[in-house]
């Protein structure tokens, strides 16, 4: 079997699940540069298998995501906790979470997404 590369975090192996999210978009609205946007998307396993996430990437290192480590049981519930830092940004902000588990496709895209404007004194 050939290697992975190294640039793509390699999905679980053995059987898939699927995966459902509540939200797959979140707008923060208007913040000041230098604030954080914070928001949690709920998703539930709604395949027949354990759900894994192995990885969870923002598109930026401005983009933190937060995600459960354990298997998520079919039919449960969890929550990825993303935090968008504006520091040094101004203006209309997409970012994205790349979200790589036992699915099939192994990646699921999350938005945050919102506009932010210049702080007092910037």
């Amino acid at each position: 079997q050939p290697a992975a590369n190294a640039t793509t975090p390699a999905p679980p192996t053995g059987p898939t699940t699927t995966i459902q999210f509540d939200e797959q978009e979140y707008n923060f609205g208007k913040i000041k540069s230098g604030d954080k946007a914070e928001h949690e998307y709920t998703f539930k396993n709604t395949g027949s298998e354990p759900l894994v996430i192995s990885n969870a990437k923002g598109s930026c290192g401005c983009t933190v995501p937060d995600w459960p480590k354990e298997p998520i049981p079919p039919g449960g519930t969890g929550k990825i906790k993303v935090v968008f830092d504006s520091k040094g940004k101004t203006g209309p902000q997409t970012k994205t979470v790349t979200i790589t588990a036992n699915t099939d496709p192994p990646n699921t895209i999350i938005y945050i997404k919102g506009e932010v404007e210049k702080a007092e004194g910037q």
